[in-house]
């Protein structure tokens, strides 16, 4: 089973303290909001009612449905290098899963990879998509190939996938997600810590070119997380990440028959390559692509070797 060790733990904590006795002034949190454009540059967030929870999500161009799904403290912003791409010849559909981003943030401790793909699976359904290529980052990744399982069968309505550096196996728990699961830590960093320093840390360990961080990315990140309900859902999100039949699950990969690209940076400092294998080997119709020069979340690090991968994956399975 995945574990923390205590070293994670004091890492963290040491992690937690830096980041408040570095934080330049003018960086504690406000009550700063994001509006429905904050979401990327020239999107209009729509709404879709998932058991009275709002779901943000964005809708732009039309023909076969794409749907993305980011990672753990993201949204759909995470996307928009890939939906200004995609746009031009697909429907392309960036959800803020619950819980991030602009969508609902319920008191209801019903965050797991689970509970999202529950989500996911009825957006779908009340929407009456088919045909669909669903793509996840990180977090997402896993709640891609949980919705693929919910469809399990020859009708499923999913017909090809994209697992960019997808959670899914047996690892190590980040660093920042294991800060998040301890108590006393998650309160230091998420209401002590200013915002934009903890997106800062996070985005450094994600990214493995680090100039490629944006101030405006880093802003936008900072005002979700300032967002009410924001920090309640990325510690129950934390706590829930390991699925408490993890090795079964495993078992199950093999039921996943369609295309599937497993897309992975060389340099994830997050979730192991092993893990890309072991999706790869586990899934009968799966190809694994690692991209030099990239981290943890390659659609936005590295749009354009990305945008390649996955054209040149679409073009390889056209008529699947």
């Amino acid at each position: 089973m995945i574990h923390v060790t205590r070293k994670i733990i004091l890492s963290s904590l040491a992690l937690g303290l830096i980041l408040i006795f570095q934080a330049p002034d003018g960086c504690f949190p406000s009550t700063q909001a994001v509006s429905s454009s904050d979401s990327g540059p020239g999107s209009k967030m729509l709404t879709f009612d998932f058991n009275g929870i709002p779901i943000k999500y964005t809708d732009e161009g039309s023909g076969r449905p794409m749907i993305f799904l980011h990672g753990f403290g993201a949204s759909s912003y995470s996307w928009r290098y890939l939906v200004g791409h995609f746009s031009k010849e697909y429907r392309t559909i960036a959800i803020d899963m619950k819980g991030f981003g602009l969508s609902g943030k319920p008191d209801d401790n019903r965050y797991s990879a689970r509970d999202q793909a529950l989500m996911v699976k009825s957006f779908i359904e009340k929407n009456a998509l088919h045909d669909v290529i669903l793509a996840g980052n990180s977090f997402g990744g896993a709640v891609s190939i949980l919705t693929a399982l919910e469809f399990s069968g020859p009708h499923s309505p999913i017909s090809k996938m994209i697992l960019i550096d997808s959670a899914g196996g047996k690892q190590v728990i980040p660093e920042f997600i294991a800060a998040m699961r301890t108590p006393l830590l998650n309160w230091l960093l998420l209401y002590i810590v200013p915002p934009q320093a903890n997106v800062r840390a996070i985005l450094q360990k994600v990214f493995f070119d680090r100039t490629k961080i944006s101030e405006e990315e880093v802003q936008l990140y900072a005002s979700y997380i300032r967002l009410p309900g924001a920090r309640r859902a990325l510690i129950s999100t934390a706590r829930q990440i390991l699925p408490p039949d993890l090795d079964s699950l495993i078992q199950r990969y093999s039921e996943i028959n369609i295309p599937v690209l497993v897309l992975w940076g060389e340099h994830d400092n997050v979730v192991p390559l092993s893990i890309g294998k072991m999706l790869a080997s586990r899934m009968s119709n799966a190809k694994l692509i690692v991209l030099p020069g990239c981290g943890h979340a390659p659609q936005e690090e590295c749009p354009e070797q990305t945008i390649k991968a996955i054209s040149d994956f679409l073009l390889d399975t056209q008529g699947s």
